[in-house]
Parts: structure tokens; C-alpha cells; sequence
């Protein structure tokens, strides 16, 4: 099991290298703004209205010259200005268009649910810029995310990639 295990990872290990050229990836802090549609009628949140901090981190498979294949993975955390914790973490696929304008959807998991009916999982949708100033990106993303209980969410930020 473990040389099938190790055979596999020399593989990947392999593959990987010779394909990494297609491959642009991007890594980077997020701050912001986000509000939560009713959040203000919860017990944890004094308002819908919170400061959001998070990581990322972006794979974008080279499709040409103006249409990429593009991966997100994000963690943020929500609610810090009111002393609260609430985390997410979203997984995303899209297109990024001319190196500068991302168009993705995924799903997201928050451990907190306002509703109390234990939904936990939920589609994200997003749409950003990113202005390459050198050495780094400035990045600017807005997110939304649907609530069948109607405690939809939506963000709006900005950060720096590496």
C-alpha cells in the first residue's frame, strides 16, 4: 500500500512539474466589508453590517490570450468589530478574462447558520478585478451568497497578492 501510496505522489510530483508553466497562481491577504440580510435579528450580531478578514489563494490554467481556467480557495472571518467569530470557507471555479477580471461560483460553509435549521452549505457567486502593480496585485471582489431563509450575504473586498 505505501509504494502505491509513494508511486502516486512521484507521479503527481512529475506531472506537475512539466505542466507548472500553464499554471499562474496567486496568494494573498483580503479585508473588507460584509452584511448579512437580517443579521441584526440574531443573537450574535449587534448588526448586519461587519468588517471581514481573510486569505486566498487563486490557480489560473492558461487558456489563451484573454480566457483562463481559475481556482479560489478562501478562509475569512466575519463579525470581528462586534467581538464575534464567524467563520467561512469557499471553493470556487470560474474564468479569469485578460488577466484582470475574475467571474466564479463555488460553495461556501459557515459553521453559523441564523435560521437554526442546521444550513451549513451554500452557493457563492463572485466577480473581481485585479490590478497588477509590479511586484503585487491589488485585487477588489464582490461576493454574493444566497440564504433559502433569506439571510443571504454579501461582501465587498479588496487585499494584496503575492
Amino acid at each position: 500500500m505505501f509504494k502505491k501510496i509513494l508511486l502516486c505522489f512521484m507521479i503527481i510530483g512529475f506531472a506537475s512539474s512539466a505542466i507548472a508553466s500553464d499554471w499562474k497562481t496567486r496568494t494573498g491577504v483580503r479585508f473588507g466589508y460584509s452584511y448579512i440580510n437580517k443579521g441584526d435579528q440574531t443573537e450574535k450580531l449587534k448588526s448586519p453590517h461587519m468588517f471581514l478578514l481573510g486569505f486566498e489563494m487563486q490557480q489560473a490554467l492558461k487558456g489563451g490570450s484573454w480566457l483562463d481556467v481559475l481556482f479560489i480557495e478562501n478562509i475569512s472571518v466575519a463579525g470581528l468589530d462586534q467581538s464575534v467569530f464567524a467563520p467561512s470557507a469557499s471553493l470556487l471555479i470560474g474564468f479569469e478574462l485578460a488577466d484582470q477580471v475574475q467571474l466564479a461560483i463555488g460553495a461556501n460553509v459557515a459553521p453559523f447558520d441564523p435560521a437554526e435549521e442546521e444550513n451549513y452549505i451554500h452557493l457563492i457567486t463572485a466577480i473581481g478585478y485585479t490590478a497588477d502593480v509590479g511586484l503585487f496585485s491589488v485585487p477588489i471582489h464582490l461576493t454574493y451568497i444566497p440564504d433559502t431563509n433569506g439571510f443571504w450575504r454579501c461582501a465587498a473586498t479588496v487585499g494584496v497578492n503575492w
